[in-house]
């Protein structure tokens, strides 16, 4: 829709009802954002081609309207702008599409724009222009002073322009040229001084010009000649008495007059509007009329270019007369008579218009002075003055009748804009915008005084329009709309269908957004007789939606029915409109000439009803009689319409109904060749000729099926599937085309159902080119793919694989459906496909919903992917997969998915219902899932709406009673909490005493539980109401009243007829539970029997009943009831016995008989209080058992256990070992029966080890237990009870000692220590997997059975041979158990393991027979013989002087690293001595012969000192023995620094932990200061220099050992800071940036650098590695090498600017000029950013210079090695000090170049252009150009008085001829260039390179040697003299204003 109704309506009263009658039409559709920049005001070009609208910035924007520009071209005028008019045409029969618009700017300056909105655009042109003072000097030229205030324009008529000055000055101005425009006329208007300032609107109308004034005048001027016509005085509105009040305050802003001045709308700022009917006015006050002629007065004259015998002319002059007579009798003027005629109103009285006096003798357009009567001029007897619609109806009687009329909008003082866009005689349009965000438009029917309103609820403009008819027009957010009032849809339509074109109907329909209304049949009648087949097709448009039947009725059967028969009765009535279609076919088609029409027609109209019945049939599965009726009738138009179809089958006349035609007449001309064809290729022959007839024809007669079309048909899809076979995909396509098939529908089809992948993958490829896919069919295919490459070869499933118990591993059901499946996808055992590979048609996949298709793949993703797939698709995965770990994993994330962000989760989010719906295990796992959630407080819907199911669930979760309770606070079912309904379950079901405990548990009472108040539950259920009152009681046990109540609720259990009181007790017969109640009574007994009105009915008593109750009890009756006789003795009345005994359950009989107060005690009582240790009770009910340590030990009590055996059984045992073997294997049966319960277990161990057993076999029995315990119970769906009692049975067998039940249960455990590593991640084979399979080993131990080879068997079967041999050695398996499970490896390793077990000796692998004996009684005397040996040696030393250092010598004798440590702790040794021995001592023997190898005398007597312990340190760090360095250090010299750094050097060398290296390294040095700067200290053992030069050796070394280059750049790193410990050391700084730069790179460092470092060695390895990435092509990284070393990058950039120029050649771009220009330039600022050496760069340029010699005939060889040979020069003058000789020889070969081009070139002299005029003539450079930026006449070096010097020029007789004459031309013509540039010193080098003699050349040097005085006359040349005097002018010729005249070279 256009515009769309709003809020706003309510503001006017007069508009209620009309908005039904109003339309909005969308006309042109324009983007929003040109809209939104639009001011406040539009103007509408008159042919409604363009808008434009003057922003709030004051810029003018304009907007293409055009068919073309699809509202969307615009072009914007930067202002600011004041005002703008649009030019108006005289002749609008001749249309423009350029029109033309007048616009003034706030600096008063006029411009004329053009715009040229052909072909959508929007262009504009400026065409003329006139600034303020221009034009204020045109007035001025006339005689007008006057200062520019204001500027406005009252119209713009052909290129005329009328405007109005300061308020009071009109000014007629022409652009008729170019020129800035010219005054035609120009007069001031009579306002008198005071209504100048005080105008306040002015608008200009057919001529006259209408003045609004502040002072209530309105003042109308004719614009022919300035003079005022007539007034208008406001003030006379306030004489009508009614309108006294408003009248006086009103305040007019603006006016609007009407085209026929007729009615004038002036606007209050009150929101007021006033219509006034100037003939009535006056013709009231004709005095108001100031100019006024007669037409008898008026000049007969004609036109001027008209003939007198025209009848214009004719016209003209009727209009002044006063003859009515119609000149025109044509039937054009007889309508537009006819029309004025109708237009009038009969009823209103007749007078001539009030201006018909008022006659202009000249046309304000035209500019000439002929007489010319306006159009407006009517003749009195013909014209009607009451054009102007006033309800008079009551002033028709009266002489005056009213001549104006009010309208008051809204009386709100809201801020609002009242704007008056147009006005007729018969209606006023209004626009009422309140704010920015809503507006009104307002018809006011000036007849009916009504108002018609229609509010927009977005902004719009009020667009103006300079057209005669009132149009309502307004710019919207959508576009330009047009309101139309008093219209519907319909009737608009039906309307611009008759009088317009279907087309511009359908396209509005369109544009708005309407559905197709009901087209009238007259409407398709008109169309058809005019032949317009858009009508027709329109219509038949209009009437698809009306037939068309639902899909889907809301409602079956009945409302189908009625469906039916509405289809039914629309067809009905479409059956004239089809006749009549039926007719104009028929009619039209027996005409020749309109054979076409009727075959269109026909078109259309079979087209319709074949579309009306698909779509039937389409969205309808049955037709029931109505639909078939219908169907019928159009089937019935369809057969009778098909015999006009040009190519119908018409069947002879003479033709019987049923042809016999005999096999042998028919003939085929293919036959012959078909007869050698199989039928297959027959069908395709003849398809893909399009011989479908003959060959059925030709099946006929061979009697083959095919002859049927049917059968035909499926044998050429059956090709067709064969063709997309074979790839030939045009063959396919063709056959069903030729089929009648649409040939992308059917190979979509085929794609979907075709199971064959090839030809699947082929026409998805096809099809998607052709885009022929919907979105959803593409989101198919991928999904196929992934499932076919997830489901394709070996995939490995994504679960994390429980081990799973016995019964689940079985042969899985796939294998029986296998056939099934292959069967239907017609695959065989010879398929080609594999049996991985899975078919998987497109049209299966397309059914499967979002869910189906996750399910598909979720086996086959990470876990990982979980996240992105639904949570219901997953759960139903997760939980039919019973994946326990990844549930719970779920489960625990869902716990707290609240509190942590969504993005951090791993897995999707999960709800109750979810899990209720999706849940697919075993009533186990469920349970335990549920279990899991409930006791986070998550329960399923189902158990919440069920209190017994959440009660069942809480029971499995902690009970009712808990400390938190994990259930919601409300249930969904009735609102109540969990204590509310477990309140009354327990009522329910009579669960007092539970209800009891629940409600002391969560002390809940009336005050926290308000449903325990309930009234209606007390009355139910007197024993919740006593249980409550006792709560309260216990509660608070100092008020009595609550006592009262739970009294009161006591005897409401006793007397349940009867509300309870004490009254109703006594009644009852409970006169001493009345006498107790009431003693908590408030106010107690005597408050109770008083009888007051206001007391409580409960506790109130009548005294009367009460005495007659206690009337058993004289004592308390005589207390309660005192009489007047003196009191006497009376009997006890109660006890408290007596009390007790009405209260059950107490007995007082039988309770408390040791009680002498208690006379109800029966005699045989006990007469003391009875307790459990009672002899009497003893003897009677106890049971007497004698307790052993059996007892104690279920009890988990050993100590006492083992006590009682002592005194029990040990002591009275004759054979205490057999009685503690016995006692032993009974707790070993009793723990290994109870390993389930952890305290009987530890009791049974503890119990063992005290009777002095080993408790070995029981533990790993009890751990044997567990495993296969927890490992049944996490895979069998069985209850944990039932699993430990049958596996407390195979205990109890395998205590017995039962060889098969030891077995089974080790088959058990190893399936339970395989699932334990498969839970717990660790890798099958792992060394944490080996750890635990020692229980397994140890088991067989325990049990004397032969080890388990289970662990073994995997490792060789994954050819693990580390772990086998790990394994098999730490567990001390046989030989032959090992050898047995080779064969399990690789035949290589299979090899390699029995080679190597060969080898070995038969002792090698532990024995276990009887040779261990002998073994160990070997080893045992062995021991003793090294014992005598080393106590030997002690005594010995003891004798000896200096006894530390004969051990040590000893130590060295014997190889016993034992003995330093022992003389070490003898008195007076020495740490250093003994530190040394123990190293040499404890490496192998090479390495300590190696370290000892300096001493030259014997090793035994060498005095060891700290230059032996640097030689030991160096050579056992070469060795990489620094773990004995260590040792050593930690016995001898614990203290010592140097242990930082060799634990530093083992963090590096051996666990690559760089990171706790570096701690110890700045542990090292910060020891090292601490010993320099604490002098005072005693010497160390170790001297500070000393320690200093061996971590300097160790810090060297380190570098040199390691084995990778990443080790390499880890110590670099780790010692960079550490230089001050290096004396001599290499450069570490820069060896660590080294190791950076090559980390990425194949390059390594040689270790010689670091071994012999130097600054010269670090350079030449640079060098080196530089070579090696040059020869790479890492040039980067080359740069940053030579950086580093401070090496020249000079043959690194040549070499990488070689290979690009190689990489170039290689390419196409090379022989492209500008691409090698651009190359060479590069190469040139290459050199300059890297600062390469010059002689580098000129070497390089140079050198090219005869590679590019080696191919002349290329184009631009000889400028590129110009090019060349100048850069070389430039590069090699920048040499210190120049070397001019190689310079000269570079500028005479690139002069040798030129001179060659230019005789290549035609010898023709040239212009050389300066390089400004090169550059700017072409965008790109050429050799030349690029040449002359280096040229060498700029250098400085060549540029030297030496050069012109005369000697050493070569001279005429003595040049050389070294050129041939055409060269010579080539280098004159050249040095002439040059010298006409002014290179002199350049002209004279190149006459001296090439000894050629130029006369110019010489002749200038001449003249600069005589200028310079360094040459006299007689020193010039002979030849120069000889120019001197042809040279020299005639003293009387000589000027000195002659010019001077150049003297050619003839040389």
């Amino acid at each position: 829709m256009a515009a769309e109704p709003g809020p706003g309506s309510a503001a006017f009263p007069g508009c209620a009802g009309a908005m039904e009658r109003v339309l909005p039409v969308l006309l042109v559709q324009l983007p929003a954002e040109e809209t939104a920049q639009l001011g406040a005001r539009a103007q509408l070009h008159q042919e409604q081609e363009a808008l434009g609208s003057l922003t709030a910035a004051g810029s003018l924007r304009v907007l293409s309207l055009a068919p073309g520009s699809r509202g969307g071209s615009s072009c914007c005028l930067q202002g600011p702008f004041g005002h703008f008019v649009w030019e108006e045409c005289r002749d609008r029969s001749r249309p423009t599409d350029k029109p033309k618009l007048l616009a003034v700017r706030e600096d008063y300056e006029l411009r004329v724009y053009e715009f040229d909105l052909k072909d959508g655009r929007c262009e504009s042109t400026l065409l003329h222009s006139c600034c303020g003072r221009t034009l204020q000097k045109l007035v001025e030229d006339r005689g007008v002073c006057i200062s520019f205030e204001s500027l406005r324009i009252l119209s713009f008529h052909n290129k005329t322009a009328l405007l109005l000055i300061n308020r009071c000055l009109v000014l007629r101005i022409a652009f008729p040229g170019r020129d800035s425009g010219s005054i035609l006329d120009c007069f001031p208007l009579p306002l008198p001084a005071q209504v100048a300032d005080a105008v306040v609107d002015v608008q200009f109308c057919r001529g006259f010009l209408f003045i609004l004034s502040t002072l209530r005048w309105i003042y109308i001027f004719d614009t022919s000649d300035g003079k005022q016509v007539a007034r208008v005085d406001l003030a006379l509105l306030r004489e009508d008495s009614e309108q006294q009040e408003a009248a006086s305050v009103w305040s007019f802003t603006s006016l609007k007059v009407s085209q026929d001045l007729d009615v004038l709308v002036i606007v209050s700022s009150s929101h007021t509007a006033v219509v006034l009917n100037l003939n009535l006015y006056f013709r009231q006050h004709p005095g108001h009329l100031l100019y006024a002629r007669a037409l008898e007065d008026l000049p007969v004259e004609g036109p001027a270019g008209i003939d007198e015998d025209d009848l214009a002319n004719s016209a003209h002059n009727m209009r002044l007369t006063k003859v009515s007579f119609q000149v025109d009798r044509s039937w054009r003027a007889q309508l537009s008579a006819l029309k004025e005629t109708m237009s009038s109103k009969p009823e209103a009285s007749c007078c001539a218009p009030w201006f018909q006096g008022v006659l202009r003798l000249e046309s304000p357009e035209s500019g000439n002075h002929t007489p010319v009567v306006p159009n407006h001029v009517f003749l009195p007897g013909a014209t009607t003055c009451g054009q102007c619609a006033f309800p008079q109806k009551e002033h028709i009687k009266t002489s005056d009748p009213r001549w104006w009329e009010t309208m008051r909008l809204s009386r709100d003082e809201q801020p609002a804009e009242l704007q008056c866009v147009s006005v007729t005689g018969f209606t006023a349009l209004f626009a009422w915008a309140v704010g920015a965000s809503s507006c009104t438009i307002v018809l006011w029917d000036l007849e009916t005084r009504g108002l018609h309103c229609f509010p927009l609820s977005q902004p719009c403009i009020p667009v103006h329009s300079s057209a005669d008819q009132q149009q309502c027009l307004v710019l919207t957010e959508n576009g330009l709309s047009l309101i139309l009032f008093g219209l519907t849809q319909e009737e608009f339509l039906n309307r611009l269908m008759i009088h317009g074109s279907a087309s511009t109907v359908d396209s509005l329909c369109h544009l708005n957004g309407w559905g197709r209304c009901s087209i009238p049949i007259h409407a398709l009648e008109a169309g058809i007789e005019n032949r317009q087949l858009d009508t027709v097709d329109f219509f038949l448009k209009s009437k698809e939606n009306l037939l068309t039947p639902p899909s889907k009725p809301p409602v079956p059967d009945q409302l189908h029915q009625l469906d039916s028969q509405l289809y039914l009765k629309q067809v009905e009535e479409m059956r004239p409109a089809l006749d009549l279609l039926c007719s104009a076919i028929r009619e039209s088609d027996s005409e020749t000439q309109s054979k076409h029409f009727a075959e269109q027609l026909l078109h259309l109209t079979l087209s319709f009803l074949n579309q009306q019945i698909r779509e039937l049939f389409v969205h309808t599965e049955e037709l029931d009689e109505h639909l078939q009726k219908g169907v019928g009738i159009l089937t019935s138009y369809i057969n009778e319409l098909r015999t006009f179809m040009i190519k119908f089958p018409w069947k002879p006349a003479d033709a019987p109904d049923d042809c016999g035609i005999s096999k042998d007449v028919l003939t085929v001309k293919e036959g012959k060749i078909w007869e050698k064809l199989s039928f297959e290729e027959v069908i395709a022959d003849a398809i893909l000729n399009n011989k479908i007839p003959e060959a059925q024809t030709f099946f006929r007669i061979t009697g083959h099926c095919a002859q049927q079309l049917e059968e035909l048909v499926r044998i050429g899809l059956d090709l067709v599937f064969d063709s997309l076979k074979q790839n030939s995909v045009d063959k396919a396509s063709t056959l069903l085309r030729n089929m009648g098939f649409n040939v992308e529908d059917e190979l979509l089809r085929m794609c979907f159902y075709t199971t064959d992948k090839n030809i699947r993958d082929l026409l998805v490829e096809i099809l998607k080119g052709k885009e022929c896919f919907s979105e959803k069919e593409r989101r198919t295919i991928d999904f196929v793919h992934q499932v076919e490459k997830f489901y394709s070869g070996h995939f490995q499933e994504n679960v994390q694989m429980q081990s799973f118990p016995s019964y689940w591993i079985k042969e899985q059901d796939y294998f029986k459906h296998r056939s099934v499946l292959d069967t239907f996808l017609k695959r065989d055992q010879t398929d080609e496909f594999s049996e991985q590979d899975h078919r998987i048609a497109l049209n299966w996949a397309r059914w499967w919903d979002q869910q189906t298709q996750e399910c598909i793949l979720l086996p086959r993703i990470s876990p990982e992917e979980y996240k992105a797939y639904s949570p219901d698709a997953l759960w139903r995965y997760l939980t039919a997969r019973h994946d326990w770990s990844s549930i719970s994993l779920w489960i625990e994330e869902f716990r707290t998915q609240k509190a942590g962000s969504p993005q951090q989760n791993k897995w999707p989010p999960l709800s109750a219902d979810i899990i209720d719906q999706n849940t697919c295990c075993n009533s186990y796992m469920r349970n335990k899932i549920l279990d899991e959630l409930a006791r986070s407080g998550v329960f399923l819907a189902s158990e919440l709406e069920d209190f017994e199911l959440l009660l069942l669930r809480l029971s499995r979760v902690g009970g009712v009673m808990q400390d938190t309770l994990p259930v919601p606070s409300h249930s969904p079912s009735g609102g109540w909490d969990f204590h509310s309904h477990f309140i009354l379950y327990c009522r329910e079901h009579n669960l007092q005493h539970l209800l009891y405990v629940y409600l002391d548990h969560y002390r809940l009472s009336p005050g926290n539980c308000p449903f325990l108040e309930k009234k209606e539950l007390h009355e139910a259920h007197p024993w919740l109401e006593f249980l409550v009152q006792c709560r309260q009681v216990s509660s608070n046990l100092t008020d009595p009243k609550l006592i009262f109540q739970a009294s009161l609720a006591n005897a409401q259990i006793l007397i349940p007829t009867n509300q309870a009181s004490v009254s109703s007790m006594l009644l009852e017969g409970h006169t001493l539970l009345a006498l107790a109640t009431t003693m908590y009574a408030p106010g107690g007994v005597s408050q109770v029997i008083q009888n007051e009105e206001n007391e409580n009915c409960l506790k109130k008593v009548d005294p009367q009943l009460l005495k007659m109750a206690l009337t058993p009890y004289p004592k308390l009756k005589a207390a309660l009831f005192p009489q007047g006789a003196p009191p006497s003795v009376l009997p006890s009345d109660v006890t408290l016995y007596h009390l007790l005994q009405s209260l059950p359950p107490f007995d007082p009989s039988r309770l408390f008989g040791w009680q002498s107060a208690n006379t109800l005690a029966i005699g045989d009582t006990a007469s003391h209080l009875p307790h459990f240790s009672s002899p009497d009770l003893v003897s009677k009910y106890a049971v007497v058992e004698r307790l052993n340590y059996a007892y104690y030990l279920h009890h988990g009590r050993p100590s006492f256990a083992f006590g009682t055996f002592l005194v029990q059984e040990l002591i009275k045992s004759k054979t205490p070992k057999q009685l503690i073997q016995q006692v032993g294997k009974e707790a070993y049966t009793l723990g290994l029966t109870s390993s389930h319960s952890p305290s009987v277990a530890a009791a049974c161990v503890c119990f063992l080890e005290l009777l002095g057993l080993s408790s070995l076999k029981l533990r790993v029995d009890m751990k044997m237990a567990n495993v296969i315990l927890g490992y049944r119970c996490r895979n069998e769906d069985v209850h944990p009870s039932s699993v430990r009692e049958s596996l407390a049975e195979k205990l109890t067998k395998l205590a017995d000692g039962d060889k098969a039940t030891t077995e089974e249960l080790l088959l058990l455990l190893e399936e339970g220590v395989w699932s334990s590593i498969g839970q717990q991640g660790f890798n099958r084979l792992s060394s944490e997997s080996s750890s635990q399979w020692a229980l397994v080993l140890q088991f067989c131990m325990v049990h004397n059975m032969k080890l388990s080879m289970s662990y073994l068997r995997e490792c060789a079967k994954a050819n693990d041979w580390l772990q086998f041999l790990v394994h098999s050695q730490l567990h001390n398996y046989r030989p032959e158990e090992v050898n047995s499970l080779l064969q399990y490896f690789s035949p290589i390793l299979q090899s390699h393991l029995k080679l190597a077990f060969e080898k070995l000796s038969s002792g090698s692998i532990s024995q276990v027979d009887g040779d261990q004996d002998y073994k160990g009684h070997q080893e045992l005397q062995q021991s003793k013989e090294e014992t005598r040996d080393f106590f030997e040696i002690l005594h010995q030393c003891s004798e000896e002087s200096a006894s530390w250092c004969w051990l040590l010598a000893e130590a060295v004798r014997q190889r016993a690293p034992v003995l330093s440590v022992l003389a070490a702790c003898l008195q007076g040794a020495s740490a250093v001595p003994c530190l040394c021995v123990w190293i040499v001592t404890s490496v192998e023997d090479r390495v300590a012969a190696e370290a000892m190898g300096h001493i030259q005398a014997s090793v035994e007597d060498h005095p060891w000192s700290l230059e032996d312990l640097s030689i030991i340190w160096r050579t056992v760090l070469r060795r990489q023995k620094s773990h004995t360095l260590i040792r050593g250090f930690q016995l001898f010299i614990k203290d010592s620094p140097l242990l930082l750094i060799m634990e530093m050097y083992e963090l590096c060398m051996f666990f690559k932990n760089y990171e706790k290296a570096k701690v110890k390294l700045v542990e090292f040095q910060k020891s090292l200061e601490t010993l320099d700067t604490a002098p005072e200290r005693g010497l160390p053992v170790l001297p500070a220099a000393w320690m200093k030069d061996q971590a300097c050796f160790l810090l060297k070394l380190m570098p040199q050992q390691c084995q990778t280059q990443y080790e390499l750049g880890k110590h670099l790193q780790l010692l960079v800071g550490t230089e001050h410990l290096f004396s001599d050391g290499p450069d570490v700084q820069k060896l660590c940036v080294l190791s950076q730069i090559l980390k990425d790179t194949p390059v390594a460092i040689s270790p010689a650098v670091i071994t012999s470092y130097s600054p010269e060695n670090f350079q030449h390895e640079c060098r080196s590695i530089l070579e090696k990435l040059k020869a790479d092509g890492q040039f980067a990284v080359a740069r940053r090498v030579a950086e580093l070393a401070a090496l020249p990058v000079d043959s690194l950039v040549i070499e990488q600017l070689t290979q690009e120029m190689e990489t170039l050649k290689h390419t196409q771009k090379w022989s492209l000029t500008h691409a090698r220009i651009d190359f060479w330039k590069k190469c040139h600022e290459n050199f300059k950013k890297n600062s390469i050496s010059n002689r580098a760069a000129s070497s390089f340029f140079s050198s090219q210079v005869p590679v590019v010699s080696e191919h002349p005939a290329e184009p631009g060889s000889l400028e590129e090695r110009h090019l060349l040979l100048t850069l070389g020069g430039h590069w090699l003058a920048r040499e210190e000090p120049v070397p001019l000789e190689e310079l000269e020889e570079l500028e005479k070969q690139a002069w040798i170049c030129r001179i060659t081009q230019h005789a290549r070139g035609g010898g023709a002299e040239e212009t050389q252009p300066s390089p400004s005029q090169q550059v700017s003539a072409g965008a790109e450079l050429s050799f030349d150009t690029l040449a002359n930026e280096f040229s060498f006449s700029k250098l400085a070096a060549l540029n030297t008085s030496k050069y012109l010097d005369l000697n050493g020029l070569p001279s005429k007789e003595m040049c050389e001829n070294r050129l041939n004459w055409k060269e010579r031309e080539s280098l004159n013509a050249l040095i002439g260039l040059l010298l006409d540039g002014g290179c002199v010193h350049e002209a004279s080098r190149v006459c001296r390179y090439f000894h050629f003699y130029s006369q110019d050349v010489a002749l200038v040097l001449h003249c600069r040697a005589l200028a310079s005085a360094e040459a006299g006359v007689d020193d010039l040349h002979s030849d120069i003299q000889a120019l001197l005097p042809s040279a020299a002018l005639p003293d009387d010729q000589e000027s000195p204003n002659a010019p001077l005249r150049k003297v050619h070279s003839k040389s």
